[in-house]
């Protein structure tokens, strides 16, 4: 099941900052009106649901103070386990956050999945309800009471059904078929009136159409005068252009005979710029030629001054020891230092140990240290540690005894005084005497006790003999009669020689109870006297235990005593060996070894430092004197690698700048090579132009140059000519037309064009005539207004239509699912409905059921009557409601495994019904969670303190526990 563990509550009505846990099972939430139980119920359903909005009617509860709204929700549910569902202001309905055991974070989805599809209208129908809705019961008709247990008994059937009755009468509102003031009726008579005026707008358009062939006519005769005019137009344009042609063909002539002069000159193309480019080309190319053999004379020069390789690389392989040579240094300090502290810790071991002399000290660093002599000390250590423990334990126990020996000393003295007095002494002389008379009388008092015993057999025996007497007597048997007479005068002699004698021995008795207290007495003296005896004799057992005991422990401190001396001269034997002097602290000798071993240690570890500052220091002088040979010089250790860094640069630039010295020799070779071939190449390039101009000097080339920039010049010339003949588009006709003949052809077109032009004016008029009676009839709107309004209509129907189609479907289908609700899933749920609705009556009523009238029925028990459910108490009433609710919600126990959330239902239940009441909740909590919220304190008796919440004390803590 679905169980709600704990509520913590933001800021909620008003309740802000509030914890409460819960448990399985039953909680009671009990407060007073006002006390806020109604806003912890619907801040469990806001929370799961969803925050009211503003088109809703139910409240919506905003803190007062707390500017937090909202709160959190953790639930154990039977798929995800524990989660945690957190919903604060936000959005219309509130942000909410889901969070899963598994770390799963989700919104609105993941809450539908975990309340398994259902809405806050599904899950009220079912586990929620309130003393508001059972009070409305009462007022509800037989038909309206019966809808409700319906509903309860099969879930959404209300909502189905008021959605059911809103379709059908949407639906009738659309359409009825003999109806005329449903919206469908109404839109299908304005259609038919709509196409009666249509028809009559028809026979108003056959006019138009003549008028429009007409038109198109004309157009079609315009069309065709255009293409005419347009055809003359293009002669009359080509004849134009053949008169503004004639001066051109005449210098066209003109300069194709001055051509024929220019055709034997030849000139290379672009002869003048190719030549010009080619001469300054020569130019800079033997200027550069003799600017690079003036260089390469000098760099000659340069290279007699030579570099020593072999030092430069002497140079660089000392510079690449310069991280050698610094750890050596540093290693050299910190050995240096390492040494000193070495030598001062070996010292201080040395005044730890008390030894100062230069030769003890090495004695002892000589001396054997192993862990057997460590052991054989700590042995010897260990047993006087021993010793001494031991004697400290047996002084303590030797001054416990002489406490001891006081405490039963002061004991015993006091048993003394407690001994018998002489009173006491006195009566315990007298008592054997007085003994044996009280052992007489006892046995005379028991022998009385047997006469008693026979007393009282002689009256039973005189009871037998007045009854046989009276037996006679009724029968009439006189030898009855005197045999029981003569028993019963037997009878009485023999009593009244008894009482006799009991009168004599009334006086022993006396005496024996005063000797019975004399017993008493005695006894009580006795057993004092055996007391203290024992106890005197237990002390005294003690003091003597207590005395053998000491002197036990005053010969074991006696032995203690010569163990320790034992040890202790061992030890000093032991420390005479390593030269130790003085008294040494017995805390200080377990850790003896420890710092002869450490000083040894440290001793070692110097000697080790020693040498490999020896090595070290002899590889520096070793690579110090390679760097003095080097350098040829004598520097300090801090400036050499200086001196030999700069030393090293100097040489390697001057070997840098011989090596670019003979690349740029090389260079400037090749350079040289190539200016003097590319001379050669300009020379014989300027061979072949004056080859192709057929010249051999320089001034012919330019003269022959001119000749040809003037033959260019009449060829570009009769160029354009040719082009802008080419551009007219002349045949050879009329190339070869005189100008009068052009003259005559351009009058005859000009008539021709006038002709045309008077045609298309006609044409233009009678077209205007018409088009002016077009347009007064397709000014007038009315037919396509009416045609327009007429469509619209028509789409309008069509939705109508549609809306009506929809409705009936939807009504039908939901009229399909409540009859299978009804018939299906209501009588499963009766069945468990019966036993809870008997068990709620106390058997009043056994069954609840639905009649063949469709009405619900409960019957008596008593004669099996059968009563509307108008006709039974509102207490019944509420009965049965929550009898089919309680049913179902066991047929959805795994569907929808909720709790009940209850406001204070059972006000109208008796002492009785509610005591069943009580008990089909605790039964209902083992399957499901219940919460109930109650303002009556006589429903707290029915559960136990940890079920209940009490929402008064909410004002004054930050938490509730319930479980």
């Amino acid at each position: 099941m679905l169980v709600i563990r704990k509520i913590q509550i933001y800021g909620f009505g008003k309740h802000e900052n509030i914890t409460i846990s819960l448990s399985d099972g039953v909680t009671i939430f009990y407060g007073m009106n006002e006390a806020g139980k109604t806003t912890i119920q619907q801040f469990i359903l806001q929370l799961l649901f969803g925050f009211p909005t503003k088109q809703q009617t139910q409240r919506r509860y905003d803190p007062k103070t707390s500017t937090r709204f909202g709160g959190q929700l953790t639930v154990w549910h039977p798929i995800y386990g524990q989660c945690t569902i957190e919903r604060v202001k936000g959005k219309a309905t509130g942000e909410v956050t889901v969070y899963l055991e598994d770390g799963t974070v989700g919104q609105d989805e993941l809450l539908a999945k975990l309340l398994y599809g259902y809405s806050r209208a599904s899950f009220e129908s079912i586990f929620s309800f309130s003393l508001h809705e059972l009070q409305g019961i009462e007022k509800m008709s037989e038909e309206e009471l019966t809808h409700l247990l319906i509903a309860s008994g099969t879930t959404g059937v209300q909502q189905l059904s008021t959605i059911e009755k809103k379709l059908e009468k949407e639906a009738g509102d659309l359409f009825k078929k003999s109806g005329k003031i449903p919206i469908i009726n109404q839109k299908l008579e304005q259609l038919k009136q709509l196409e009666r005026t249509i028809k009559q707008e028809q026979s108003n358009i056959q006019s138009f159409e003549d008028k429009l062939l007409q038109l198109k006519r004309l157009d079609q005769k315009l069309e065709d005068l255009y293409k005419q005019q347009k055809l003359q137009q293009q002669n009359w344009q080509q004849l134009n252009i053949l008169k503004q042609a004639m001066p051109l063909m005449k210098q066209q002539k003109a300069l194709e005979q001055t051509l024929k002069n220019y055709e034997h000159v030849q000139f290379p193309p672009e002869g003048i710029r190719r030549y010009e480019q080619l001469k300054d080309r020569l130019m800079h190319e033997t200027w550069q030629l003799q600017q690079q053999k003036e260089q390469y004379h000098e760099l000659q020069q340069k290279l007699q001054s030579t570099v020593d390789e072999q030092a430069i690389h002497e140079m660089s392989r000392l510079l690449n020891k310069e991280a050698t040579w610094n750890q050596l240094i540093v290693k050299e300090q910190n050995l240096m230092d390492d040494l000193y502290l070495l030598e001062q810790e070996i010292e201080a071991q040395f005044r730890l140990l008390g030894v100062q002399e230069s030769e003890a000290q090495l004695k002892l660093l000589e001396e054997t240290v192993s862990l057997q002599q460590e052991e054989q000390f700590q042995q010897q250590l260990s047993l006087l540690e021993e010793a001494e423990e031991e004697l400290k334990f047996h002084l303590r126990s030797l001054e416990q005894i002489h406490i001891e020996l006081d405490s039963i000393a002061q004991h015993k003295q006091r048993l003394q005084q407690e001994a018998l007095t002489a009173e006491e002494e006195h009566i315990l002389a007298q008592w054997p005497q007085r003994k044996r008379k009280l052992e007489q009388y006892r046995h005379g008092r028991s022998q009385r006790s047997k006469q008693k015993q026979s007393s009282s057999i002689i009256w039973i025996l005189l009871a037998i003999s007045i009854c046989s007497i009276i037996y006679g007597v009724f029968e009439k048997n006189m030898a009855v009669i005197v045999l029981g007479a003569a028993i019963a005068l037997f009878l009485i002699l023999y009593v009244k020689f008894s009482r006799d004698e009991s009168k004599a021995s009334g006086q022993p008795n006396q005496q024996i109870r005063e000797l019975e207290q004399q017993e008493n007495i005695a006894q009580t003296i006795l057993l004092k006297k055996q007391r203290h005896e024992e106890r005197l004799l237990q002390v005294h057992e003690q003091q003597q235990e207590k005395e053998r005991q000491y002197v036990q422990l005053e010969y074991k401190i006696q032995q203690a005593e010569r163990v320790s001396e034992a040890a202790i001269q061992s030890l000093q034997q032991f420390l005479e060996r390593f030269r130790l002097e003085g008294n040494i602290a017995k805390t200080l000798l377990p850790e003896l070894f420890m710092r002869i071993r450490g000083a040894q240690e440290l001793e070692a570890k110097r000697k080790s430092t020693s040498n490999l500052l020896q090595t070290i220091q002899m590889e520096k002088r070793e690579l110090f004197e390679q760097l003095q040979q080097a350098l040829n010089a004598e520097y300090s250790e801090q400036e050499i690698f200086m001196h030999l860094r700069t030393t090293f640069l100097t040489l390697q630039q001057e070997l840098q700048m011989t090596q670019q010295t003979k690349e740029q020799l090389t260079n400037l070779t090749v350079n040289i090579q190539g200016i003097e071939s590319h001379i050669e190449n300009i020379e014989s390039q300027i061979a072949q132009l004056f080859n192709e101009a057929n010249v051999q000097l320089e001034k012919e080339y330019y003269e022959t140059h001119e000749q040809f920039e003037q033959q260019q010049k009449f060829k570009a010339e009769l160029l354009t000519i040719k082009s802008q003949l080419a551009s007219l588009d002349l045949s050879n006709d009329e190339a070869l037309m005189h100008d009068s003949q052009l003259s005559e052809r351009l009058k005859t077109l000009e008539a021709e064009q006038d002709a045309s032009q008077l045609a298309i004016d006609h044409c233009l008029e009678q077209r205007a005539t018409l088009q002016v009676q077009k347009e007064h009839l397709l000014n007038d709107e009315n037919y396509g207004q009416l045609l327009q309004h007429f469509e619209q209509e028509k789409s309008i129907l069509q939705q109508l239509i549609g809306q009506w189609a929809t409705k009936k479907a939807l009504s039908n289908a939901i009229h399909e699912t409540l009859f299978s609700l009804r018939e299906e899933k209501l009588p499963y749920v009766l069945t468990e409905v019966n036993a809870i609705f008997c068990l709620l009556t106390g058997g009043r009523y056994t069954k609840l059921f639905i009649n063949d009238a469709g009405y619900f029925v409960a019957q008596d028990a008593a004669g099996g009557l059968h009563y509307h459910m108008a006709e039974l108490s509102q207490a019944t009433k509420e009965q049965a409601y929550i009898s089919l609710r309680m049913a179902l919600a066991k047929t959805l126990s795994t569907s929808a495994p909720f709790p009940f959330i209850m406001d204070d239902p059972f006000v109208h239940f008796d002492r009785i019904r509610t005591d069943k009441m009580v008990q089909l909740m605790k039964e209902v909590g083992y399957e499901r969670q219940i919460l109930y919220f109650t303002c009556h304190d006589t429903m707290l008796k029915y559960w136990h303190k940890d079920q209940i919440v009490d929402i008064s004390a909410l004002a004054n803590e930050r938490g509730v526990a319930s479980t």
